[in-house]
């Protein structure tokens, strides 16, 4: 159907837009198709805004802006994308740059343009059409879980095809190029994505296009991929993650992503975080099934909830030194000393993205006086023994009140640092004294290096009265470790406990 007799026939795209005060009604009686009718765009719109409306469906393969009408045309893959797309924005605002927009389907079967056709003030053409650059730079602040290839690979897969990803580490910050397959899918990934969160709260990518026109592998590992190669792309293995829902009134998740793991495993609550936000702002980014929501949600990332932890100092470790140093980094649930080797245990998680954060943090951290060696296991859970075998090498940590990450929102989440020297101490009585504290940690330590109260917001006037945190550092990050065993949940007044945990900073200034 050409472009210009097609839109002569629509009735559909004859009516105005529409503002906030005056709103037209859509007819229901419009057959399917995997062309949709945007209508009420506000002027400044553009292509790429309006692709992000169906962008967590599905790709979208042609765009007709109709400008003078402020409407747009958009087909998209399928007709069972374009459905999935329609039925959501029958029961949520469509938003395009913070106004809201109709959506319903089209009369067209497909959207056919003419080269050089324009009508009535439109433009049209392919999102790949668009000149740019194609390759992305990302930088990931914040970043407290590990952020894979394909972790990328899932992230910007939704905005086009993935043809190489390279990783790297500059600054002590973690960066990477993304070269997608055109530089549409590019810009809407960077639209789109700028300033997401790939994990619930935290791992944000700040993007930038990048110079160059292409990315040279000249081999793949886990640093680096061409996805163009035959022996890689029979390998990606994709993640399936929940939306992160930034928006405090969101309700539950959804598991499962649009264009990854199927269009019926969208987020509504994510989506409309993102028609809130203004439509083309982005989507939030991908959020692993976190601490407060593992119990219900479970492991969406891949991999198992439990470690294998060897080389240990088997005449001084316990379940419980065990349970504190991997209860730093995610809820410990179980944890097993192994009969026949007892330098190795087995550490179990809530979730496995915890079991990755641990393994990610404390593999070759020297505890005891020997570098333990961690790995994630190729068991899904640790085992009890039955009720005629010894239990004094296994325990169930299941209903332990020392868990951090328990409690939905806890800003424990927030301040989860790699080992290092300096340790941060809190829920600090006012009655507690410095001395107090140092002759604490003087049970592990030799020496203090530096000590130093922290306020906890109520203004600088009460900064001397105010000691309920405070940092502490030591020789050496051994000597820390061994300290938040010994002075965790170390009893210091009535129903009163010390919080002890490593600090943002390596040193105490």
């Amino acid at each position: 159907m050409d472009a210009v007799g097609g839109l002569k026939r629509l009735a559909e795209d004859q009516q105005p837009g529409f503002s906030g005060a005056k709103k037209t009604k859509l007819s229901d009686n419009t057959q399917p198709s995997r062309v949709l009718h945007v209508r009420g765009l506000p002027g400044p719109a553009t292509e790429f805004a309006v692709a992000a409306l169906a962008a967590p469906f599905g790709r979208v393969t042609n765009i007709m802006m109709l400008r003078q009408r402020s409407q747009a045309l958009m087909e998209l893959e399928s007709e069972a994308v374009a459905a999935a797309c329609c039925n959501f924005y029958k029961i949520n605002p469509a938003m395009v740059s913070g106004q809201q927009v109709m959506l319903q389907h089209s009369r067209h079967s497909e959207l056919v343009v003419s080269p050089g056709v324009s009508g009535s003030g439109g433009s049209a053409g392919r999102p790949s059409d668009v000149d740019g650059p194609n390759v992305l730079h990302v930088m990931i602040d914040n970043m407290i879980y590990p952020v894979t290839l394909d972790v990328l690979h899932t992230v910007f897969s939704k905005y086009g095809t993935v043809l190489r990803i390279v990783t790297f580490t500059k600054n002590g910050q973690f960066q990477a190029l993304v070269e997608l397959a055109d530089s549409a899918a590019a810009s809407a990934a960077k639209m789109a994505l700028d300033g997401q969160n790939i994990y619930d709260r935290c791992c944000t990518m700040r993007i930038d296009s990048s110079k160059l026109a292409t990315l040279s592998i000249t081999g793949n590992n886990d640093r680096q991929r061409d996805y163009t190669k035959p022996d890689t792309a029979d390998n990606v293995t994709t993640v399936r993650p929940v939306l992160s829902l930034p928006n405090a009134a969101a309700a539950s998740h959804i598991p499962g992503l649009p264009g990854i793991a199927g269009i019926p495993g969208s987020s509504m609550n994510a989506l409309q975080s993102l028609m809130a936000s203004g439509g083309g702002t982005g989507i939030p980014g991908l959020s692993t099934p976190g601490f407060a929501s593992a119990a219900h949600v479970g492991l969406d990332a891949g991999g198992s909830p439990v470690v294998l932890v060897s080389n240990l100092n088997e005449e001084l470790i316990t379940l419980n030194d065990l349970f504190i140093v991997f209860g730093l980094y995610g809820d410990v649930q179980r944890v097993k000393i192994l009969f026949n080797k007892k330098n190795t245990a087995l550490v179990q998680f809530t979730t496995g993205m915890q079991a990755q954060l641990a393994q990610r943090h404390l593999h070759r951290v020297t505890f005891l006086g020997l570098p333990m060696h961690v790995a994630i296991s190729k068991h899904n859970n640790v085992a009890l023994p039955k009720e005629d075998h010894d239990a004094s090498l296994t325990k169930d940590y299941t209903d332990s009140v020392l868990h951090r990450f328990k409690q939905s929102g806890s800003h424990n989440l927030q301040n989860i640092y790699p080992p290092s020297a300096s340790l941060h101490i809190s829920n600090i009585p006012m009655e507690i004294s410095q001395e107090y504290l140092e002759s604490l940690f003087h049970a592990t330590s030799p020496s203090i290096v530096a000590f130093k109260w922290l306020p906890s917001g109520r203004g600088e006037e009460e900064l001397k009265n105010d000691r309920r945190m405070a940092l502490i550092q030591l020789p050496t990050t051994e000597l820390a470790l061994q300290a938040v065993v010994a002075a965790h949940n170390h009893k210091v007044g009535e129903k009163r406990y010390l919080r002890v945990a490593f600090a943002k900073n390596a040193t105490v200034q």
